[in-house]
């Protein structure tokens, strides 16, 4: 008898308890969904988890305006306005538009744009990261224009127009020992004015005023290095794109990888050898640290094109002889067709 009383006092206790659960149970396959199963609490671990892989892609803006019509030994300014300022491109890779900044077109003079073609060259690379599978999360670049203006030619061809903004970052550009003083670029409210997709709460991690015009190769290293590091402090997961100049796929990826900056040989070796829309594609791993990876987005090649003159089929054979000789010792010099990228 006493048995038999122990026994229901157990399953009298133990009866709202498999309630709870059997109702707890239903309610919870009336309410969850596939998606909720992640926003179920789990017991935090005593280490971090494992992170996953994630690409850091660092690319060269496009072809520049400046170096493109000085090869043929024209000022694309001087020729390109008239004496009231008035915008009239004499060349069809000459960028159809040009934005309103402070300073007028003469602020274009130490902040060029990109060429027709160089606009092309970011969006036929956007495609190609894109179709190489890589996803990008977050875009950081230089505050030269011929950079904003590439990042938004990437975002084009990456289908994400609309989708990313551009966090414009001063210390994200080139070398300051080739201009000796810090260019005026347009501000970020110049550039959502003339509708460049920057973010306007992006914090700075150089402002313009702490930027060195007399930095040496090593401190250059050293801002580019700095930069990276604090850049993916602010992202920490996800894929970020740097987007600047041919010298930064090296000074913002050498010493993530462990390397120290390069002597300067090393260092215009490589930069003669980078060109437009060059890119490169270091990864982090589980464990923080940096490696390159092959990189798997496509190259882009293309040939040298010089503005014709038509009137020449119309020359005497004197003047195109003499034209002809010039050619020739020009070539012989080697520089018709140079590919020198500075």
């Amino acid at each position: 008898m006493l048995d038999l009383i122990f026994l229901l006092t157990i399953i009298l206790d133990i009866t709202p308890i498999m309630h709870h659960q059997t109702h707890s149970a239903r309610n919870a396959k009336e309410i969850l969904h596939p998606l909720d199963i992640f926003d179920v609490s789990l017991p935090t671990p005593v280490t971090n988890p494992m992170k996953e892989d994630r690409n850091v892609l660092v690319v060269r803006h496009g072809e520049r305006v400046d170096f493109t019509f000085k090869k043929s030994g024209t000022n694309w300014l001087r020729k390109a306005f008239d004496s009231t300022g008035r915008y009239k491109p004499y060349d069809i890779n000459l960028p159809r538009h040009l934005p309103k900044r402070e300073g007028g077109h003469r602020a274009f003079e130490h902040d060029t744009p990109l060429t027709e073609i160089g606009y092309l060259q970011s969006k036929l690379t956007g495609r190609a990261i894109k179709e190489a599978g890589i996803k990008i999360d977050y875009v950081f670049c230089s505050p030269a224009l011929r950079c904003v203006q590439t990042a938004v030619g990437l975002l084009k061809g990456l289908g994400l127009d609309g989708k990313i903004r551009l966090n414009v970052e001063p210390g994200l550009f080139e070398w300051l020992v080739w201009l000796k003083h810090v260019p005026k670029w347009m501000t970020p409210e110049e550039l959502k004015h003339n509708g460049y997709p920057v973010n306007p709460n992006y914090e700075t991690i150089f402002s313009e005023d702490h930027l060195n015009a007399n930095e040496n190769l090593p401190e250059y290293y050293e801002r580019s290095h700095k930069v990276m590091r604090e850049v993916l402090k602010k992202c920490p997961s996800g894929n970020v794109m740097v987007v600047a100049h041919g010298a930064s796929l090296d000074t913002c990826t050498r010493q993530l990888t462990g390397g120290m900056p390069r002597m300067s040989d090393e260092f215009y070796y490589l930069l003669q050898n980078t060109p437009y829309l060059a890119s490169t594609q270091i990864v982090e791993k589980y464990d923080g640290s940096f490696q390159h990876t092959t990189n798997s987005i496509q190259t882009l090649t293309h040939g040298d094109n010089y503005p014709y003159d038509a009137q020449e089929l119309q020359a005497s054979i004197a003047v195109i002889r003499e034209n002809a000789a010039k050619f020739r010792a020009s070539k012989s010099l080697g520089t018709v067709g140079s590919h020198t990228q500075v």
